[in-house]
């Protein structure tokens, strides 16, 4: 064989070897992210949330090679009840509450953060947002999304009319105020409630309350709901009982709205047919009875917990609380969408919000010293049905005062002091 002709074969040689390491590393490649597993995740995200956190999923796929399964539902509470009984839990479920949080804490289903999460990365986050069953006790779920209550939404064309705010506030008829939510109607009657009791009598009170030390039969308490029934007549109290919440503020834009306010939590905005065109103002001093000095603010979370522990579990989660994972969630949300929030103080607050308004929001969110976790989320869940069911009752028919409503509220509050598996958080307030 001439030189020129083993050259030649040398080269096919060497070529097709590259061929085959090349197939190899490609099939290598798709081989190496299946062994690493999966991690299944369950949250309450759907629509055009529910794809920004796909997309934050699939970039965790691509820098880890772990697959993630993610179920999105609106019915988490019972998707996740019935899995959890079933024996078959998501490895992460992402929590609307506190509450629930503690109760799965407290049947041991989960498992403690302070092994998982590195100190540094915990302490970007303060106490609020890393709720315990004790004060000295392990941490058992972060917030990975905040959003912000205490405020009252209007139409930014309304700083150009002549009718205050503190005007059209006193005016019942100017709310605009929806109820419905399906199994959980009821929610944003509590939310009323939460934010009066707070502005009118501070964050102790508050916090004793909402923690089950403050009886519901208090005159300060009562003080809270008869201040909130003073606010709506009849019809629209009867509206406001037929109106999904998430239509509720819809009315408050146009030439002639029906409506002027609406008292809701920051997450609302996304709903709004124009959200650049809202704006708003804190809850204190609208609000009926309360002090426009007070700087006391009621604010929600939605906390990841690991409900299975395994290698893949805990890289995710170290991921969702990450800064980097935040900022880049930001960033996959549409602009007209509801925009997340976040409490890690890690995260720029530019990358909160595209305006001032949400700038705004999580300015406030980094405020410790003045936020307070929602009373109801915080309770156990028998209560915090209670709670809703009787804000509903009570909207029927404001003319009757709460107080029946308030005793029935207390025996249950009684009977569940001393309930293991249905336990209370020690503390609520930054």
């Amino acid at each position: 064989m001439s030189a020129a002709k083993r050259s030649g074969h040398a080269t096919a040689t060497v070529l097709g070897l590259w061929m085959v390491l090349l197939c190899v590393v490609g099939a290598g490649d798709t081989s190496g992210w299946q062994s690493r597993g999966s991690v299944s995740v369950l949250a309450s995200w759907t629509g055009d949330e529910g794809e920004a956190f796909r997309g934050l999923l699939d970039t965790f796929t691509r820098r880890t090679g772990i697959h993630v399964d993610y179920q999105g539902t609106t019915a988490l509470r019972e998707v996740l009840s019935s899995e959890v009984a079933s024996g078959t839990p998501p490895d992460i479920a992402v929590l609307p509450s506190s509450g629930e949080l503690a109760a799965y804490a407290a049947q041991r289903q989960l498992t403690p953060l302070d092994g998982v999460i590195p100190s540094r990365e915990r302490t970007a986050y303060g106490k609020l947002w890393k709720p315990r069953l004790s004060a000295k006790g392990p941490v058992y779920g972060i917030a990975v999304k905040a959003d912000l209550k205490s405020i009252v939404w209007y139409d930014r064309d309304r700083d150009r009319r002549p009718d205050t705010l503190s005007a059209l506030a006193a005016d019942g008829r100017q709310w605009c105020v929806g109820m419905g939510d399906d199994a959980a109607s009821g929610w944003p009657g509590t939310d009323w409630v939460e934010d009066l009791l707070l502005q009118q009598q501070g964050r102790s009170v508050y916090e004793d309350w909402a923690t089950g030390g403050l009886p519901w039969t208090d005159p300060r308490v009562a003080r809270a709901w008869r201040s909130w029934g003073s606010l709506f007549g009849k019809d629209t109290a009867r509206t406001a009982l037929i109106t999904d919440f998430r239509k509720a503020g819809t009315k408050l834009f146009g030439t002639d709205p029906p409506c002027a306010l609406e008292h809701q939590g920051s997450f609302i905005r996304g709903g709004y047919p124009d959200p650049a065109e809202a704006v708003f103002a804190f809850s204190p001093g609208l609000l009926p009875d309360t002090d426009r000095r007070s700087t006391a603010r009621e604010v929600s979370g939605d906390f990841a917990a690991m409900f299975r522990d395994t290698p893949q579990a805990q890289e995710l989660m170290r991921y969702l609380i990450s800064a980097d994972a935040q900022r880049a969630w930001g960033e996959k949300t549409a602009r007209n969408s509801t925009h997340p929030f976040f409490a890690n103080r890690d995260v720029q607050l530019d990358t909160q919000g595209d305006d001032a308004v949400g700038v705004r929001i999580a300015k406030t969110l980094r405020d410790p010293a003045s936020l307070c976790l929602d009373a109801s989320d915080a309770m156990p869940t028998r209560m915090r049905v209670a709670f809703q069911r009787a804000a509903l009752a009570y909207l029927s028919d404001t003319s009757k005062p709460p107080d029946g409503l308030l005793r029935s509220l207390e025996r249950i509050r009684r009977s569940l002091r001393d309930t293991r598996d249905q336990p209370w958080l020690s503390t609520v307030c930054g």
